[in-house]
């Protein structure tokens, strides 16, 4: 038995597309694919000449002149004469990491281990994923995967790498922060880092925290430094930037955000104008960049570049460097670091007996 063909009912009938309207739909979806074409290649190119743009800014960044900047073999050294940032040669010849330590040789070792990168990722990326972006052309790598890592805990991967550099006494040996308890204590803040990332990258304009003394070792790689007297005032190193970015900041009361790239490229050459102490300063692998606490400091890499740097107190600065802990919320370790360099200084007085 046949059934008869059941129909909807008319008010459910869908009415057959004309052909005027097939081929409307028809011409309406390849209008969007070659929208969505051009649009793609016109994201190409924007980003094919922010690229080229990138690199030719740094290309420009290569072409300075050192200026104010005093350079002292290891041997001729000395704290006494430490009021100024300083380049010391021939102190690091002898750590291993002068001789092993390469992105390759890194990422055979450590590829694995989470860095830290910043804001970028919480958890951490692989150094494997550092170590490839830092091989890419300048202007195409991502500037912002530039590692400053603290972590050489054994569950971390790298503790291993604190055998192949050793502290530079002839700038630390006094650090405040290094004395009895305070040296292990929990609270004490992160004091040495690992740095590596690719040519661009760096550093904003900045002081480094809790009053610290600094020195940083370059192991691969050339670095770009521009640093500026304690005194200079804010405002001065972060003028505000032009255009809707920079009236949105103004507003919020808040300093124009440069890169270290962009403040050299557009800032540091009218700031060379006003006799202001500048420092500018090309190192070389191998040489140690180090300057007294307060001063303001920018670095470019003009290479992919590993580095490691570390931070001290020196016992000039041990009433201020309390004062910053204790306002930063670090009293109890602050109360720790006083109680521990006070014996300390009874100490060494005590064993030189009585003054005459």
């Amino acid at each position: 038995k046949s059934w008869p063909h059941r129909q909807l009912p008319r008010s459910r009938r869908r009415p057959m597309a004309s052909a005027s309207a097939a081929s409307a739909r028809r011409g309406g979806g390849a209008l969007a694919a070659g929208a969505w074409s051009s649009g793609l290649v016109a994201w190409i190119a924007t980003g094919e000449v922010a690229a080229d743009a990138r690199a030719k800014q740094l290309e420009r960044l290569r072409q300075f002149s050192e200026f104010g900047v005093r350079r002292v073999p290891a041997r001729e050294f000395s704290l006494a004469t430490f009021d100024r940032p300083v380049v010391i040669t021939g102190l690091i010849d002898d750590w291993p990491a002068r001789r092993t330590w390469s992105f390759g040789a890194l990422r055979s070792r450590i590829g694995q281990a989470l860095v830290d990168c910043g804001s970028l990722c919480n958890d951490g990326l692989p150094f494997y994923a550092v170590a490839y972006n830092a091989g890419r052309q300048p202007g195409r790598c991502d500037t912002d995967l530039y590692v400053f890592d603290a972590d050489f805990s054994e569950k971390s991967g790298k503790a291993s790498l604190l055998d192949d550099w050793r502290p530079l006494d002839i700038l630390s040996s006094s650090d405040v922060f290094s004395i009895g308890a305070a040296a292990t204590h929990p609270d004490r803040p992160h004091w040495r880092w690992m740095l590596a990332g690719p040519p661009g990258s760096g550093s904003p304009m900045h002081k480094d925290p809790w009053v610290y003394s600094s020195w940083n070792a370059s192991l691969v790689g050339s670095k770009r430094w521009i640093l500026f007297p304690p005194d200079i005032p804010r405002v001065v190193l972060h003028p505000p930037q032009q255009g809707i970015v920079g009236s949105f900041f103004t507003a919020l009361g808040l300093p124009g955000y440069r890169s270290a790239a962009d403040f050299m490229d557009e800032v540091l050459p009218t700031l060379r104008e006003g006799g202001l102490g500048h420092v500018e300063v090309l190192q070389c692998p191998g040489e140690v960049v180090a300057f007294p606490a307060g001063w303001w400091h920018a670095v470019v890499n003009l290479d992919a570049t590993i580095a490691v740097t570390e931070s001290f107190g020196e016992p000039c600065n041990l009433e201020a460097i309390v004062r910053t802990l204790s306002e930063g919320n670090l009293k109890a370790f602050a109360e720790v670091l006083l109680a521990e360099n006070r014996q300390s200084l009874e100490s060494r007085i005590g064993s030189s007996g009585p003054v005459a």
